[in-house]
């Protein structure tokens, strides 16, 4: 599991027009809390933070985008997710920045949002040429009861969720080392370096089975585990 694999998980849709005098500016908005907004019936709108927003702009367009997280809700609701997108795309037209394309990524935690790898719950999207947004959702498994069977028994959700961070760690620190000595600045160097990257991957999972008294069939269903329930990822940063 290579975590350059989890981007599938994003499917981001990149705006076109984007033209060379393109500029990017920090808007007036400052960051926003919202506890909690009730509209009509059967709708209620989760809490969320929103970030400061960037803008960009050219002499066509002026794409506003933002994240935004979720606070005491665990992101699975579909309807709900699209409602606040919606809510927040509403005000954010008739804002000062008149924005006339929109980006905005609902987050389930900060953790999630800072990850940097697109393990966003729903997405809104809205192009120049747009007439209306599109609200896009990436599905996730529903955490279940902690009552759980099989390998488990001994591991709890807390220790399960550290493994899965080590296990992203060990392989972003492979494929750097990887790349430290095989430097993918030549085709002769390709298969080297993903040799080499699968040896240091193998051996610093061997090093966390040891860790956390687990085999290698466990570390592989908490990887598959990690990925199904959307745990959050260990920002990836590089030496």
């Amino acid at each position: 599991m290579k975590r350059f694999l989890f981007t599938s998980l994003s499917a981001i849709i990149l705006f076109a027009c984007c033209l060379n005098s393109e500029t990017i500016e920090s808007t007036e908005l400052t960051d926003t809390t919202n506890d909690e907004i009730s509209v009509a019936a059967p709708t209620k709108l989760s809490g969320y933070t929103i970030s400061p927003p960037t803008i960009s702009r050219t002499p066509t367009k002026t794409l506003y985008r933002a994240n935004i997280v979720l606070k005491g809700d665990d992101g699975l609701n579909d309807e709900n997710n699209k409602q606040l997108l919606l809510h927040l795309y509403d005000s954010i037209k008739n804002s000062d920045a008149s924005p006339n394309a929109v980006s905005l990524f609902l987050f389930q935690t900060e953790e999630h949002s800072q990850s940097g790898m697109g393990q966003w719950v729903a997405r809104l999207s809205k192009a120049k040429n747009d007439d209306e947004p599109t609200v896009a959702a990436q599905h996730f498994k529903i955490p279940p009861p902690e009552k759980a069977p099989s390998y488990r028994k001994s591991l709890t959700l807390e220790i399960r969720k550290e493994i899965f961070k080590e296990i992203i760690l060990a392989e972003d620190k492979s494929m750097q080392e990887a790349e430290r000595k095989y430097p993918l600045t030549s085709f002769s160097n390709a298969e080297k370096n993903d040799t080499y990257q699968h040896q240091l991957a193998k051996k610093f999972k061997v090093e966390i089975q040891r860790k956390f008294k687990v085999d290698q069939k466990t570390l592989k269903t908490i990887s598959l585990e990690g990925l199904e329930y959307n745990w959050p990822m260990p920002k990836y940063s590089k030496d």
